[in-house]
């Protein structure tokens, strides 16, 4: 019989893998015995499920593996190792201009064609992502672990809907983390005369009317308004809203259960479209003032004391967090950044001021480390796109999700013709690689509150 350590030792010889766990293996495996003939296409399959899904093999390893043959090749692609890799917190980027996505955990960059048409990233939860066009009714739902995409549809029957065009204010994404049902909301849709809301059941598979109206914004928001991307916490969708030519922010509220809207208002001194950001982390709605000068010696010190804090999720970011950022360059100088967080603990900072190179950072809770992410596939093309033709608020592409591999099954999910791509690995640095592949589970405001009306404010 066969030794399946000396075939291991074999494999690793011939394709000159050199990662320890190899050697461990087959020392492991010398009293196990295979079948003779090839030994490449003789290793028992469980034995190679576990190596390859459960030892944290670097993805330059993964990728020599893959290459050994039909077998292996197909345990590499496989959902047990697929779900592996996407079972921890990875930032998103949205490459519209060339119908691609990249996502990132630590180690790797993976790159996903996209095929469907629109391509705009306006919303994300629970793994989904959420892809629109401007005035256009089709949403595509899309979920990158196992590679499938859902399209909705307004139904033109809606009287919202003129000539295939439709224009909302925000858009906010829900998903059921244990039915994968989801829940997809447009809100501040232009009527006529009003503004009204739709909202997609994914388990009824239906669109309908929110009955409670949609909060009347001064009317000289209703045509100038920016947002950002709708953050889930609580039972509660929040979106930040400004006018970029009037000095007023809003704090847009969704209650998913009653199906009410809410809202706080803040004047502000001066137009800074930018100076505020939102993010979910552990388990509330964070804000982050971002005016601030690095002369002043403060960049510790940029906590929101405005007036959204009246809402008792909402809460002024980690100072401590934000600090440590400046651990990452030399000379320990703040540095301006965005912030994307996906309700857990980690957090990821993409620095790309204008004509600075392109860096995206990850601060990993298991670990407690914050450490670079390989350099980004895309970066010159981010930097030229974003600086230099688009201004920066135009559209974020950026987010951060915890992936999940289930879909609704009940629903017509299409899976995309392509194959993944992984893209650079970290080495012996990464924390991934130094824990041995462990598993993770993953400006001041002195403004005063406006009340709309006929609203009030209340949980």
């Amino acid at each position: 019989m066969y030794s399946t350590g000396l075939a291991v030792k074999q494999i690793a010889d011939d394709r000159h893998i050199r990662h320890p766990l190899w050697f461990v293996l087959a020392m492991v495996l010398e009293t196990e015995e295979s079948p003779p003939g090839d030994p490449w296409e003789t290793l028992p399959i469980e034995i190679l499920i576990k190596v390859l899904r459960d030892h944290g093999l670097p993805v330059s390893t993964l990728v020599e593996c893959r290459l050994v043959s039909k077998n292996w090749m197909g345990i590499v692609d496989g959902p047990d190792l697929r779900n592996k890799i996407w079972n921890k917190t990875v930032i998103v980027y949205d490459a519209s201009t060339d119908g691609t996505a990249y996502f990132c955990c630590s180690d790797q960059w993976i790159t996903r064609h996209i095929t469907f048409a629109s391509n705009l990233l306006v919303a994300a939860d629970g793994g989904l992502l959420c892809f629109n066009k401007n005035l256009s009714t089709e949403f595509v739902l899309y979920n990158p672990v196992p590679d499938k995409f859902l399209t909705l549809n307004v139904p033109h029957a809606i009287p919202t809907v003129i000539d295939g065009m439709m224009k909302y204010m925000v858009v906010g994404l829900v998903v059921d983390p244990y039915t994968k049902h989801f829940w997809l909301l447009l809100g501040g849709i232009l009527l006529l005369d009003e503004r009204r809301s739709l909202i997609y059941d994914s388990e009824t598979d239906t669109w309908s009317w929110v009955t409670h109206p949609f909060p009347p914004f001064n009317y000289r928001m209703e045509y100038n308004w920016r947002s950002v991307k709708g953050v889930e916490c609580d039972g509660f969708l929040h979106w930040l809203v400004w006018d970029p030519r009037y000095l007023i922010k809003a704090l847009l509220m969704f209650d998913l259960e009653e199906e009410k809207w809410y809202v706080l208002l803040e004047k502000v001194e001066m137009d800074k479209p930018r100076s505020l950001q939102m993010a979910a982390y552990e388990g509330h709605v964070c804000l982050l003032a971002m005016d601030w000068l690095p002369a002043d010696g403060e960049f510790d010190y940029r906590s929101y004391r405005g007036a959204f804090l009246r809402n008792p999720v909402v809460r002024a970011m980690d100072r401590a967090l934000i600090g440590r950022t400046r651990d990452l360059w030399v000379g320990g100088e703040g540095r301006p950044f965005h912030l994307y967080t996906a309700g857990g603990s980690d957090a990821f900072f993409v620095f790309d001021e204008e004509y600075d190179d392109l860096e995206v950072a990850k601060y990993w809770a298991q670990f407690d480390v914050m450490f670079f992410l390989p350099d980004p596939p895309f970066r010159e093309d981010h930097e030229f796109r974003f600086w230099r033709i688009l201004p920066p608020e135009s559209h974020d592409p950026w987010c951060a999700i915890i992936p999940t591999p289930g879909v609704n099954a009940e629903l017509e999910w299409v899976t995309q013709p392509q194959e993944e791509l992984l893209e650079d690995s970290w080495g012996e640095d990464s924390p991934e690689a130094q824990a041995g592949g462990e598993e993770v589970q993953e400006g001041p405001g002195n403004e005063e509150a406006v009340a709309l009306p006929g609203e009030t404010w209340q949980l």
